[in-house]
């Protein structure tokens, strides 16, 4: 085999290691939370006993790789409230930050990435695991969590809106930051589409006495390329 060969051999398994990185990423997109009381509790600042939530390389799988653990409880304030809750995801005796979202006060949940018959993928600081079914565990789609009051566009979203999900783009350009409001969430194919309002201006603007109206309406995927929500919610409202 001559240089020329080779080397256009080298950039066709080059380009199949892209596009399998390519596809093995896009199918690690946001879809919703997932709660884990053994570790947060069922509401924030209220008494529980730590659990250890065990963490597996594939559903089903009876083999455990790591597990997410309470490394320090709460510590309760004489005048009320709470503070110092340290939850890591523990493998042998290495331990990494467990990557979380709230999805109301002080109430962080897992992000979940995949669900396989009550078995749910999760995010890990380095990597992902799945976590088997649990009837104390409630998943947040992201079609309940935008049902809120304060949506807004997120750094992963700058662009037009579409007609229809995949269709023709129309009007201005949007930013992150601004707010909208979340119609309706539609699946085509294998992605996602939001059907939003663009809104006048937040609804915590104390500034402005008016109630917030509706300026543009369109589509728009609700996951970037890196899988990414392209829109998320104030867990902690104005």
């Amino acid at each position: 085999m001559g240089i020329a060969e080779l080397k256009l051999a080298a950039l066709a398994a080059l380009a199949i290691q892209l596009i399998l990185a390519l596809d093995a990423h896009a199918q690690d997109r946001v879809i919703g939370l997932l709660t884990l009381p053994e570790v947060f509790g069922g509401e924030a600042c209220t008494p529980f006993e730590p659990r250890p939530v065990p963490l597996y390389a594939e559903p089903a799988s009876k083999r455990e790789v790591a597990s997410i653990r309470v490394d320090q409880y709460w510590s309760f304030a004489a005048h009320g409230g709470c503070e110092g809750l340290e939850v890591s995801v523990h493998r042998g005796s290495a331990k990494e930050e467990l990557p979380t979202r709230e999805y109301a006060y002080e109430a962080p949940a897992a992000i979940a990435l995949d669900e396989r018959n009550g078995w749910f993928k999760i995010r890990l600081g380095d990597g992902t695991a799945w976590v088997a079914p649990a009837k104390n565990h409630q998943f947040l789609p992201l079609s309940e969590l935008f049902d809120q009051a304060l949506t807004a566009i997120t750094d992963q979203f700058t662009g037009q809106l579409r007609r229809e999900p995949g269709g023709e783009l129309v009007g201005e350009r949007w930013t992150e930051h601004r707010d909208i409001r979340v119609i309706e969430v539609r699946r085509v194919g294998d992605r996602q589409w939001l059907h939003v309002e663009v809104m006048s201006h937040n609804i915590c603007d104390a500034n402005i006495n008016v109630e917030p109206r509706a300026i543009a309406k369109g589509w728009m995927p609700a996951h970037s390329d890196t899988g990414e929500p392209t829109v998320w919610f104030s867990a902690r409202g104005c």
